[in-house]
């Protein structure tokens, strides 16, 4: 046990010329400010939401002007309301997107691991490894990373809609991103209705209704789906009776919420985010979040758990 003259002495003093000497010589003093070491997680990006009928009015206004040939993409992101950030949290990202009719858009890859949760679609499709996969309302179709995928859509009447969601936050802090592109011949395409990339909305509902889940304080009757192919997020379909609420609960995961149907509220800390079909919530990693349902609701849940669960790194409470 030290003394309070010892305490007194392994005090930091005060020398701006030392310090300076240190800043100089490329180092910074270990004694200046907090450090690296807290007890909990802060996190500076906060609690936001997305409107997906706002973002198909400007989408529509944006393809009247914006060529995907020449953009790459017609998408426009959600950027998190915290200052100066460009992605929905630290680690995933979401944004929505479209392909007007008898629109191509060239295929690329990267190193980046993406999902895109259709919203509205009449004969759109996405290319994976050559194949023509269609876009099916309420489905999700998995790109994992580096494999080849394109977009077109068939339709001579109706623009497709969907929501994009992706690792390129965490991918681009570790500084390993990789991209590339080329053109193919979509006409000369095979399509393929069973791909192994495609979480179906047929399969998810009967997952829901099946009665083996029961409803839980923390996440209502919630299933996991087969989101292997992009090994960094896990996706869970989460449905809730009408005039239900969870529990409030935090976890060092960041997560993405997507309402299927229905509609009702999340509380991220103290605010309230409002949903309803489209729209798109995001939770960072240890904040407190609760759902409240107006209506009977399926939510889509975008994680990336995986990723804290294999360093160790989870926690929740």
């Amino acid at each position: 046990m030290t003394t309070e003259k010892e305490n007194e002495m392994l005090m930091v003093q005060g020398d701006e010329d030392r310090d300076k000497e240190i800043f100089s010589a490329g180092f910074i003093p270990g004694w200046i400010g907090e450090g690296g070491l807290q007890p909990e997680p802060t996190n500076e990006f906060e609690g936001a939401s997305w409107s997906w009928e706002r973002a198909r009015e400007l989408l529509i206004s944006a393809s009247k002007s914006i060529n995907p040939r020449v953009a790459e993409r017609r998408n426009i992101r959600m950027a998190n309301i915290a200052k100066d950030k460009r992605t929905s949290l630290n680690t995933l990202h979401a944004s929505y997107q479209m392909v007007a009719p008898r629109e191509f858009a060239r295929s690329h890859r990267h190193t980046v691991n993406a999902g895109r949760f259709i919203i509205e679609s009449a004969g759109a499709f996405t290319t994976i490894d050559g194949e023509k996969v269609p876009m099916l309302e309420n489905d999700i179709l998995l790109t994992p990373n580096w494999i080849w995928h394109g977009l077109g859509n068939d339709s001579t009447e109706n623009g497709a809609f969907w929501i994009d969601f992706l690792d390129d936050p965490l991918v681009s802090s570790l500084k390993t991103i990789f991209f590339e592109v080329r053109d193919e011949n979509y006409k000369d395409m095979k399509e393929n209705i069973q791909s192994p990339f495609v979480i179906s909305w047929k399969n998810v509902q009967e997952l829901l209704e099946d009665g083996a889940v029961l409803p839980t304080e923390r996440y209502g009757q919630r299933v996991k789906l087969d989101s292997s192919a992009i090994p960094t997020m896990d996706i869970y379909a989460e449905k809730f009776a009408a005039k239900s609420n969870t529990n409030p609960n935090k976890s060092t995961a960041g997560r993405l919420f997507i309402c299927v149907e229905g509609s009702g509220y999340t509380k991220v800390d103290e605010k309230k985010f409002d949903w309803r079909r489209g729209n798109v919530i995001a939770v960072p990693s240890w904040h407190n979040f609760s759902h409240f349902s107006e209506t009977e609701s399926i939510l889509f849940e975008i994680n990336d758990e995986p990723v804290i669960q294999a360093f160790g790194w989870y926690r929740e409470e």
